[in-house]
């Protein structure tokens, strides 16, 4: 099955959505309010063997949460925003746990609401942006292994805080629910406390809330954190279950926060186990709603606490009562729950007896609310709040009702979807887990929403691989995504940017307007601002800058306010021309960074500018140049960059950039890890390489591949590849290691898969490799030679084989490859290099030629005027021909511990520039077709 992820919706046009006549929409009066299902609008899938960012299978929806700041509807009437998803505590094999470390997925999202139904199932882009591990403020990160029966983890930050823990000392969770905060940290609902823990936004723990002991398991009267799923080796709990508090993997499923961000939810799967769930079947219908004040995130309180009745369904001639999957509040009284049974694809029986969003009704503010349990007796394990699944006569619980049935087969079948008993590819799976909730952003249906509902495939794939090993469960089951729209009447939103304003270019004395479209439940107040500050009166929904004058150039935005939250929009650039004006020619790039990277910005700008980059809008002072460079990145750099290009005739804003900077693991760390020369052996040119293994606070060997193929460059067009190379590594004068003829080797072979390198044509062929698993850190020289005297093209590589998500701090880097070639008139030598991670990297890479034929090198011959080009695929994304004594670059090469070049108007070539994850190409050639002997250099900066 292909590794791509697929989402699928149908397409939806342009205007309000109008809805099929012959599909009656289905309604809800409960609590005074009538809710309306208005059906399936789409159908998503991520394929079963998909691959994270961290290269391990994908898994589960256990949890989403829409980051509505950045929902929108595009100009062609669709929809798109920033998903993120939680997995939970990975494959399990017979029921025994892993070292799974948890983490958190990052999606972009766009939705094509298909309202008559379609069988086509790519309609739908969702792709995955990011892998966030979730760790320790040491970077430890946290397990899925299951806790151990007694003790806890104590930590410096929560000394009073006993934390589930595994037998390795990591802290132990299993994540289901998730909970965006409106300063971008987290909330995560845990199955084995339970907990809710809150997480920064790179994925650092902050803090943990300890639910009332009414819900903590107890075993012998202590805590005892195990789900009865030991790892291999571990010994079970005794007795199997707890004898009061959460049921072995029922904690927190639903997790939730109020539009203001304000309030934290979190439901339990089902009952405790003194309020029924020793029980089972229906008797475990009375779970608990929990309601903490979040609005200083690092200090909740709890306010509520309310009793739940789950639905019950029969099965097997027995009452049984349903599962919570995850809730999405909608209003200080009401909440959207998903409950289902566990039937479905990949479960015992494979049709489902019940799965359906209700809607909760606490009776907030009314006579018949829900009782508040919090602080009362009932919060301790002795005093249930339904002994033997009976509710306490005391206790009046919230009241429920069924907005969408998901096993509505007409519904299911405008998709070619089933719940039959006759499984198939298309029958939905067992466990519905997720929920999330989007404003269908119309001004003609203002109380119209989007719910996504989606599945936990319990990592089901025949091609997986977790925790350093491969596995193959019996089943292929893709995770899903269900999306309905729903009007959901008085469901309050914070501020969202249907439209943001665009960029605007005006001639020096015309008229330029903005224009943002906002939406939100209350309507939002408006506030324009320039350059971060308020302007006075501008409170529309439009701003007018009139008579546009060189001091009007600047970052215009709006801020959207309503009691729920402050939303700004995007920034909108002004540009005042004049005849002679600045016109931007390379715009700068957005980039995510690790903290402490060096990072680089450049623009170029025509007709001479002056130069001066902002951040956010704000001035940076000395950034005068048309490239930026940032050393030491910290997240309090994280912003939006613009720069001005301003001469006589105009002023010009480029294009803003944005800069996430964030905490990064090693393995997420961007870093070079192939680097490859293609050029020719000649009788009169050796073709020699440099490399330098190591980096700063690096230490032990590395893996290395090193690589000279010719023969096998056959396929790629190459007629007069080198017959037979063959390759000496040496480390100074030294033979560290050599190789004629590769032999075809299955050792070989795998390691060239495994690290993405072409295969050779045949175990025959007499290209050339060599493999050391444990490479001394120093440097090497690396010579490509004709066995015989024979010439030809031959490409020479270097692969970082350090084994996937085994990276640490410590780990030697390729942090340098040089090559001295004659470059024939008319001729281009040809590099590439790849980096790996998912954070960008910046490099130095540099081609000199007259600074050679100086002392102390006084190289014969050497190029007098080289030139670089950078691609990225067939694009070019930089180049330089002369460096002109950039003291920018004087500093990067010093960093780097480069050979100077003094001369500030050589001719020499040089670029600095920061990369995300990805493979890119060096093109050298001498200007108008000139030859001679150049160095061609490139260097990671750190």
């Amino acid at each position: 099955m292909s590794r791509r992820i697929r989402l699928i919706i149908a397409g939806l046009s342009l205007g309000a959505l109008v809805f099929r006549s012959d599909c009656a929409a289905q309604t809800l009066t409960i609590g005074g309010t009538t809710f309306t299902n208005r059906g399936l609008i789409g159908v998503g899938r991520v394929d079963a063997d998909k691959r994270d960012k961290l290269d391990e299978t994908f898994g589960s929806l256990s949890g989403m949460a829409l980051d509505l700041r950045s929902w929108q509807r595009t100009a062609s009437g669709n929809y798109s925003g920033t998903l993120h998803t939680q997995p939970d505590r990975g494959y399990t094999r017979s029921g025994v746990t892993t070292n799974y470390r948890a983490r958190r997925h990052t999606f972009a999202l766009t939705l094509k609401p298909d309202t008559n139904g379609s069988s086509d199932q790519d309609q739908v882009d969702l792709n995955l942006n990011a892998t966030t591990l979730l760790v320790e403020a040491d970077n430890t990160p946290l397990t899925s292994l299951d806790a151990t029966i007694t003790g806890a983890a104590i930590r410096a930050a929560f000394p009073n805080l006993p934390l589930p823990q595994a037998f390795n000392n990591r802290i132990a969770i299993d994540p289901e629910g998730l909970a965006l905060l409106p300063d971008g940290t987290f909330f995560v609902g845990d199955e084995y406390g339970p907990y809710l823990y809150r997480f920064a936004a790179n994925g650092t723990l902050l803090g943990a809330i300890r639910p009332p002991e009414a819900f903590i398991p107890k075993r012998n009267t202590l805590d005892s954190f195990s789900s009865d799923s030991a790892p291999a080796g571990q010994p079970a709990p005794v007795p199997s279950e707890p004898a009061s508090g959460r049921e072995n993997s029922r904690g927190f499923e639903g997790v939730g926060v109020s539009a203001d961000g304000r309030t934290l939810y979190a439901l339990l799967q089902s009952a405790t186990r003194q309020d029924g769930g020793a029980n089972g079947g229906s008797l475990r219908r009375y779970t608990r709603l929990l309601v903490y004040d979040v609005s200083s995130p690092a200090t909740p309180v709890l306010t509520r606490e309310h009793i739940m009745p789950l639905p019950t369904f029969t099965e097997d001639g027995a009452l049984q009562a349903a599962s919570v999957g995850d809730l999405v509040p909608l209003s200080d009284r009401f909440l959207l729950v998903l409950a289902r049974d566990g039937n479905g694809r990949g479960s015992d029986s494979t049709r489902s007896l019940y799965r359906a969003v209700l809607v909760y009704d606490l009776g907030t503010g009314t006579a018949n609310a829900a009782t508040n349990l919090a602080g009362t007796a009932f919060d301790s394990p002795n005093t249930a709040a339904a002994p033997n699944g009976i509710l306490a006569g005391a206790i009046t619980p919230a009241t429920f009702g069924v907005l969408i049935d998901v096993n509505t087969s007409s519904e299911l079948a405008k998709f070619d979807l089933n719940n039959s008993a006759n499984g198939n590819s298309d029958t939905l799976a067992g466990k519905w887990e997720s929920l999330a909730l989007a404003s269908a952003l119309d001004a003609a249906a203002p109380d119209d929403f989007f719910l996504l509902i989606g599945n936990d495939n319990d990592f089901s794939t025949t091609d997986g691989f977790q925790d350093g090993a491969s596995y193959k469960a019996g089943l292929n089951i893709d995770t899903m995504v269900l999306a309905y729209r729903v009007t959901l009447p008085g469901t309050v939103t914070a501020p969202m940017f249907p439209t943001q304003p665009a960029n605007r270019t005006v001639t020096l004395g015309q008229s330029a307007t903005f224009t943002a479209a906002t939406f939100g439940n209350p309507m939002p107040t408006l506030q324009w601002t320039k350059n971060g500050t308020a302007i006075a009166g501008a409170t529309a929904a439009t701003l007018t800058v009139s008579n546009a004058q060189a001091s009007d150039v600047a970052a215009y935005a709006v801020i959207a306010s309503n009691a729920n939250g402050r939303t700004t929009s995007a920034t909108a650039t002004l540009t005042v021309n004049g005849a002679n004006a600045p016109v931007f020619t390379a715009q700068p790039a957005a980039l995510t960074v690790a903290t402490g990277a060096t990072v680089v910005f450049s623009a170029a700008a025509t007709n001479s500018p002056a130069y001066q980059w902002r951040r956010d809008g704000v001035i940076l002072t000395g950034a005068t140049r048309a490239m930026l460079v940032l050393s030491g990145a910290t997240t309090a750099q994280s912003g939006e960059y613009t720069v001005l290009a301003t001469n006589s005739s105009g002023v010009a804003t480029s294009a803003a950039a944005t800069l996430a900077v964030r905490a990064a693991t090693a393995n997420e760390a961007g870093r070079l890890v192939n680097l490859s020369i293609l050029s020719d052996v000649t009788t009169s040119d050796l073709f020699t390489l440099g490399v330098v293994l190591g980096g700063a606070g690096t230490s032990g060997p590395k893996p290395l591949l090193v690589r000279a193929a010719g023969p096998s460059l056959a396929p790629f067009g190459i007629t007069n590849a080198l017959t037979d190379p063959k390759v000496d590594v040496l480390a100074g004068a030294a033979v560290f290691a050599t190789n004629d003829n590769w032999g075809g080797t299955t050792a070989l072979s795998n390691v060239f898969a495994a690290f993405g390198a072409f295969a050779y044509l045949a175990p025959t062929s007499l290209d050339a490799a060599v493999y050391n698993a444990a490479t001394p850190a120093r440097d090497y020289t690396v010579q490509i030679t004709g066995v015989g005297g024979a010439t030809g093209t031959v490409i020479a590589e270097l692969y970082d084989a350090t084994p996937a998500g085994t990276w640490t701090a410590t780990t030697p880097r390729l942090v340098n490859l040089s090559v001295l070639k004659l470059i024939p008139a008319g001729g281009t030598l040809t590099a590439g290099f790849v980096i790996a991670g998912s954070t960008a990297k910046t490099v130095l890479v540099r081609m000199i030629g007259p600074r050679l034929a100086l002392a102390p090198f006084n190289v014969p011959g050497a190029m007098a005027d080289p030139t670089l080009d950078l691609l990225s695929g067939a694009a070019v994304i930089a180049t330089n021909d002369n460096w002109g004594g950039d003291a920018q670059l004087t500093a990067a090469s010093n960093a780097v511990s480069a050979f100077a070049v003094t001369d500030t108007t050589s001719r020499d070539a040089m670029l600095l520039v920061t990369l995300a994850p990805g493979s890119y190409t060096i093109r050298a050639t001498g200007v108008a077709g000139t030859g001679g002997r150049a160095i061609v250099e490139v260097y990671e900066v750190p």
